[in-house]
């Protein structure tokens, strides 16, 4: 298995949703791998946003170990910037540096003519 970062958006129904979409969320997982463990949400910090939570996930696959997922979740308004850092936990020393590194360069762009939301570029 190879480490790996994700992105993704998506739109709350109110700027007060984030707690709820999060919860959301932890509650998919769940029903996905059964015996996830959860750390946070906590709050963290994206440059440009109005609100950021980072929320920990990890299980076990018997052919790989145990997998780390981080979820860094940036608000601006309604829109939601998802991004997802995978990696085996023996892997996570090697490759941690380079992820933070790769999300603090990360800035929230402007609005697209064309897009109702915010973009996420690097």
């Amino acid at each position: 298995m190879s480490a790996s970062v994700c992105a993704g958006q998506d739109i709350l129904d109110s700027e007060n949703g984030l707690a709820e979409y999060i919860e959301k969320q932890k509650r998919q997982i769940e029903n996905h791998l059964k015996e996830a463990k959860f750390a946070g949400p906590q709050t963290t910090t994206f440059a440009d946003a109005d609100e950021a939570q980072l929320l920990f996930v990890r299980h076990h696959a018997p052919s790989v170990g145990n997998i780390l997922h981080a979820q860094t979740y940036v608000r601006l308004g309604t829109w939601i910037g998802i991004i997802t850092f995978t990696a085996s936990e023996m892997q996570l020393k090697a490759v941690r540096a380079d992820y933070e590194a790769f999300v603090k360069g990360l800035r929230i762009g402007p609005q697209l003519a064309s897009e109702p939301a915010a973009r996420v570029h690097r």
